[in-house]
């Protein structure tokens, strides 16, 4: 797995709710084999074991530093809307658990602001399981301080894809729905500890092949550089995650799907939707199927776009956001950066917010969406 890491540096007109912003650049990690699907199946939440969505590797996926425990322990971490609990590598996690292992892991016994909390967890995805227990400490992001977190020590972590994936933990910014029991998740404490005065985040993703990728979370504001004309805004669609409403879907004058819940999610790269709408996408599209693949021609002029309704506005995918493009042997493919699930929602993950400025308001329970500048520093 091929990893590249870029430092963005910006330098920018803030526009926020308060007088508290909280800034942290995101690294892009490229993967230049095949896609691995994590995905949640059979939501139950008995006995502290949940299932949640992960990740959507693709050819990028970002990550953030934050660090945890006094002094410092340092990781890397991909900050996740579509979940809410935190977790990280213990360091008593065993050694015949190479996943584990692989990575940076939290030392407890080095922490002088560690409480034990001592519960048990088992945070189940599509394709493996994550297995530990709960434990308190402050962590520290952005220049800012998280007192009494309850996060996850994982023990155990079973995919053979968290072997190599660059990241060590993962940071819920979900709005609690999927928290333990008798937790209180990153983004509630943020806000209740007034670290930030009001619920706002946005973020900003860089996915332009001119561009250098990366972006920013902005913790309490938005910056309007990074964007164009102004945010629209969209009530969520359920109110304990962040969900809006599709209205409908069409390619070029043909509709592909109708009225749809959508979760917007950092933690998956790809675009996801239901298996029906996909098949009718594909259809339109005239896609074939080459090596395992949805192949697509490469000349994106010839291509329409895939235009998404929301709140009264539609949001086009271009062919430059929706194509991806692989090298298998000497040949070039196009493929599409789109898949179907077996749900009656859409996942929007990188492929969209990478076009689409998006602001989380956990106060309005509200979602802005905006067009995103290309080349941003």
């Amino acid at each position: 797995m091929l990893r590249a890491w870029f430092i963005l540096i910006a330098v920018s007109c803030l526009s926020f709710a308060n007088k508290n912003v909280l800034k942290v650049p995101l690294y892009a990690a490229e993967k230049v084999y095949g896609s691995d699907l994590f995905f949640a199946r059979n939501l139950t939440k008995g006995s502290e074991t949940l299932n949640l969505k992960l990740q959507t590797h693709t050819n990028l996926a970002y990550y953030g530093n934050i660090s945890m425990g006094t002094p410092r322990q340092h990781f890397c971490v991909i900050f996740d809307t579509g979940s809410s609990n935190t977790w990280l590598p213990s360091i008593n996690c065993p050694k015949s658990n190479l996943a584990c292992q692989s990575h940076k892991r939290y030392n407890s016994s080095r922490s002088t602001s560690y409480t034990p909390d001592g519960r048990n967890f088992t945070l189940r995805y599509g394709s493996g399981r994550v297995v530990g227990y709960l434990s308190k400490d402050t962590l520290h992001f952005a220049g800012a301080d998280l007192p009494g977190l309850i996060f996850g020590e994982s023990l155990f972590v079973q995919h053979f894809a968290f072997t190599s994936v660059r990241f060590d933990g993962l940071v819920g910014l979900g709005l609690g729905v999927l928290a333990w029991s008798n937790t209180t998740p990153f983004l509630e404490l943020l806000c209740t500890k007034k670290v930030i005065e009001k619920c706002v985040f946005s973020v900003y993703l860089r996915r332009h092949p001119r561009d250098t990728p990366g972006g920013e979370i902005l913790f309490g504001g938005f910056d309007r550089t990074k964007f164009e004309g102004k945010l629209h805004y969209v009530p969520l669609s359920l109110g304990n995650s962040w969900n809006l409403e599709i209205t409908k879907t069409a390619v070029g004058t043909k509709e592909i799907g109708g009225k749809s819940n959508a979760i917007l999610d950092t933690g998956t790269s790809l675009v996801l939707m239901p298996q029906e709408s996909y098949d009718n996408l594909l259809k339109v599209l005239s896609a074939k199927v080459e090596n395992g693949y949805k192949v697509l021609t490469c000349e994106t002029k010839s291509l329409p776009n895939i235009n998404i309704l929301i709140g009264g506005k539609v949001f086009p995918l271009t062919p430059d956001d929706y194509l991806m493009e692989l090298t298998l042997g000497r040949k070039k493919l196009c493929v599409l950066a789109i898949a179907p699930i077996n749900r009656g929602f859409w996942v929007l993950g990188d492929v969209f917010l990478g076009r689409y400025y998006t602001v989380y308001d956990a106060t309005a329970k509200r979602i802005g969406l905006a067009k995103a500048v290309k080349g941003g520093k």
